[in-house]
């Protein structure tokens, strides 16, 4: 791995601070939904879908909840900058960089699932331009690179 990547991976597979600091200063306010969702992936080894999701809130929340509950809460979080796609997967993670606006590098493990988020601005830099060479105006990038990770490698 390059060690440049290597540096900006995160530890963990997002930003375990509290939403209400980004949404405070951006004017936003999560709702009840919204706010079990972020803690359930801040406590999450692996991305989740949607459908990982709704047992863990029905047991926080103590009722029945239904996959909508679950997908507009994941849309708001995705459009505040608060969760990232991981489009192969259908699943999520927390952001590692909130509130910024940033293309998506994530290095997911094939053996244990675990998700690394990497935002490196060269590799971003190098798809537009490419796009734009080919007269494609690219509006979001999520690069996926599948593989072992370090731990899944030693054991």
């Amino acid at each position: 791995m390059d060690s440049k990547i290597s540096r900006k991976r995160s530890s963990g597979i997002g930003s375990k601070k509290p939403p209400e600091h980004y949404h405070q200063s951006r004017g936003h306010e999560l709702n009840a939904n919204e706010t079990v969702v972020h803690k359930i992936l801040s406590k999450a080894k692996q991305p989740m879908s949607a459908y990982d999701i709704i047992p863990e809130m029905t047991k926080t929340l103590g009722r029945a909840i239904a996959p909508p509950t679950v997908y507009r809460a994941l849309q708001h979080l995705e459009n505040e900058g608060l969760v990232s796609r991981i489009e192969s997967k259908n699943a999520y993670v927390l952001c590692t960089h909130p509130g910024e606006e940033h293309d998506c590098l994530f290095f997911i493990c094939r053996k244990c699932g675990k998700a690394m988020e990497a935002p490196d601005k060269k590799i971003s830099q190098m798809v537009r331009k490419e796009a734009q060479g080919l007269g494609f105006s690219a509006s979001k990038q999520i690069l996926e690179v599948l593989g072992v990770c370090e731990a899944c490698s030693a054991g």
